[in-house]
């Protein structure tokens, strides 16, 4: 099944990849907001329901009191308050037994809770937590706790109907009423500890809560930001390979070679046209074997399909820029809902709530970076137009441009006579920016940067060096460090995305050259690269 998954990605048209990427990074994205939106009402409604509990224990406080007032002035509007005080109790316990029952009249439990005082528009947050939760340990807790309390209220009110009836009646007597006040006391000894315990039960909820959306979010963010990885990764890989085998095969069948094929491994456009070629490649072959008279005319044949190639890399180059320029817009829409949430809830939101919120952000961030990067890498060498190009020249605009770096790092740069050669000016300033910026931020973290650039004449190409004394490079990485989007050190020690080498390379290789790299952990790193003179 995982094979098939894969084949069948594998073989797909280019564009219903690059739909397919952002239809899976869409539904992550939603999938997390869905998370947000229910973390942030789950949360919502524990805190109203520790809000609830502050309001039911002071109408008990206050019942209580206008009770002993009662007793004392025999007056009967001192007792109405009393009665009035402890609807807010009385509120809450009707909402709770409605609750309780196995099909509940959410009209009665939204009565219930008005009248305990509670805000109409936490009550369904409020029905919803008790419904979806009451099994949970922490719930279940504070829901004992509460019926508890709520049969000692029905005792405070049994109490003031008695201490009613006592003071009404025709025979009442001063030992009476004692009797009964002497009552109360035992009734607050049961209900402090039965508050307590709802109020501690619900904290103890709220922080498992809180762990339990953390952990989940950050699930959900990390799912984001590999698979839109590991998505890009996999179909900039595929094209390049795909499109690198038949340059080859082509430059092959221009110097006479035919039997260099090139490998389809796709059933996409690329493949397709993979196989096209192969055929066309045959058919070149079997005329040329039967006919040596038409040999020019299809030489001529095989430069006009060898550029119509080229034609074809281009559109499908300059199709993938366009089809990752739309990857953008997911992440702008998230970037937009979480400004949103901050700007409507940031009231609402405890710290929690802003982290949550923060590691989105963060997240997004970095998918716009990835992002940008890739489109950087596919700009390469679209504008094809060689000129005469000062070497010198060129590198004192990238030091320029890197001032503020080498200010703050202490870095010295030293460079020889470089030469004038035609070349790609916008792609070669490029490859020293990136070559010079990583002498900069890969710097050994006891001396300060020291980079020197070179240049010497070896046959047909000139050989570029730059060299400095940073922290080096492991042996066995110095193949891999070329491969787009392939990092040797993790984000937290030094930001990128592992493409600016990937950039240098398809730089070099415009330019009909070759780049590696020597280097030594600890003792710095020498990146070599040529350019063809007759560029």
């Amino acid at each position: 099944m995982k094979r098939s998954v894969f084949r069948w990605f594998r073989d797909i048209s280019i564009a219903k990849k690059l739909y397919f990427t952002v239809g899976i990074m869409a539904l992550l994205i939603a999938i997390e907001l869905v998370v947000l939106f229910f973390s942030i009402n789950t949360l919502s409604s524990v805190r109203a329901y520790v809000g609830g509990e502050g309001l039911w224990s002071k109408a008990q406080k206050d019942g209580l009191y206008q009770m002993l007032k009662y007793a004392r002035t025999h007056d009967e509007a001192d007792y109405e308050k009393f009665q009035e005080y402890l609807k807010v109790n009385m509120g809450d316990h009707k909402a709770r037994l409605e609750l309780s029952k196995p099909d509940p009249n959410l009209d009665t439990v939204r009565q219930g809770f008005e009248e305990g005082r509670n805000h109409p528009e936490d009550v369904d947050g409020m029905i919803k937590l008790f419904r979806r939760f009451h099994s949970n340990s922490y719930i279940h807790r504070a829901i004992v706790a509460w019926t508890k309390a709520d049969e000692t209220i029905l005792d405070f009110v049994a109490l003031g109907r008695r201490l009613h009836e006592e003071i009404n009646s025709p025979i009442h007597s001063p030992g009476g009423i004692d009797a009964l006040l002497n009552q109360i006391d035992p009734l607050n000894d049961r209900l402090t500890p039965q508050e307590d315990e709802f109020s501690y039960a619900l904290g103890e909820g709220s922080r498992w809560l809180e762990g339990v959306v953390l952990r989940l979010l950050f699930i959900v963010a990390l799912t984001v930001e590999c698979t839109g990885l590991i998505l890009a990764i996999t179909v900039s890989r595929g094209i390049q390979k795909g499109l690198t085998e038949i340059l080859l095969a082509s430059r092959a069948v221009k110097e006479g070679n035919y039997g260099r094929k090139a490998r389809a491994y796709s059933a996409d456009e690329i493949g397709t046209l993979a196989n096209n070629f192969n055929s066309m490649a045959d058919e070149l072959y079997k005329l040329e074997q039967e006919n040596q008279e038409v040999y020019s005319s299809l030489e001529r044949k095989v430069r006009q399909r060898t550029q119509e190639l080229e034609s074809t890399n281009q559109e499908l180059e300059q199709f993938a820029y366009v089809a990752s320029h739309d990857l953008q817009e997911p992440l702008r829409t998230i970037s937009g809902f979480v400004d949103l949430l901050k700007k409507e809830y940031r009231e609402k939101l405890d710290g929690n709530g802003h982290i949550y919120l923060n590691y989105l952000s963060q997240a997004s961030d970095r998918m716009k970076t990835l992002i940008k990067d890739l489109l950087d890498y596919s700009r390469i060498g679209r504008e094809k137009k060689a000129m005469p190009v000062n070497c010198n020249n060129l590198l004192d605009e990238v030091i320029a441009d890197l001032g503020k770096s080498i200010r703050e790092s202490g870095a010295r740069i030293s460079t020889g006579h470089l030469p004038v050669l035609n070349a790609y000016p916008t792609e070669l300033k490029l490859l020293f920016q990136n070559l010079v910026a990583n002498s900069i931020k890969f710097r050994h973290p006891e001396r300060a940067p020291e980079i020197i650039v070179s240049a010497a004449q070896e046959g047909g190409k000139w050989q570029f060096a730059v060299s400095d004394n940073g922290i080096g490079i492991e042996r066995q990485f110095l193949e891999r460090i070329f491969i787009i989007f392939q990092r040797l050190h993790s984000r937290t020690q030094y930001e990128g995305s592992g493409i600016g080498l990937a950039h240098c390379k398809k730089i070099v290789e415009l330019h009909q050259g070759h780049i590696w790299a020597e280097a030594s952990p600890g003792q710095g790193s020498r990146f070599f690269f040529t350019i063809n003179k007759d560029l």
